[in-house]
């Protein structure tokens, strides 16, 4: 347990990236729950997420 918790700062860059990437999208999906005052985060948040981030799902092309 102690080796993780001390491995923590020394993450490899690929996860690093994964991690920030997590974190803004994460970021992002709370900040249009929060606009639109709910407190649960629905598929369409997820959606404008990822959209604001770059990355678009082809099937939801049309919601957007």
């Amino acid at each position: 347990m102690w080796r993780k918790a001390y491995q923590w700062p020394y993450l490899r860059g690929d996860t690093r990236s994964l991690k920030i990437f997590l974190d803004d999208f994460m970021r992002d999906a709370i900040k249009y729950t929060e606009d639109t005052r709910r407190k649960t985060i629905t598929a369409i948040d997820v959606i404008y997420a990822l959209k604001c981030q770059g990355c678009t799902i082809i099937h939801y092309v049309d919601l957007v």
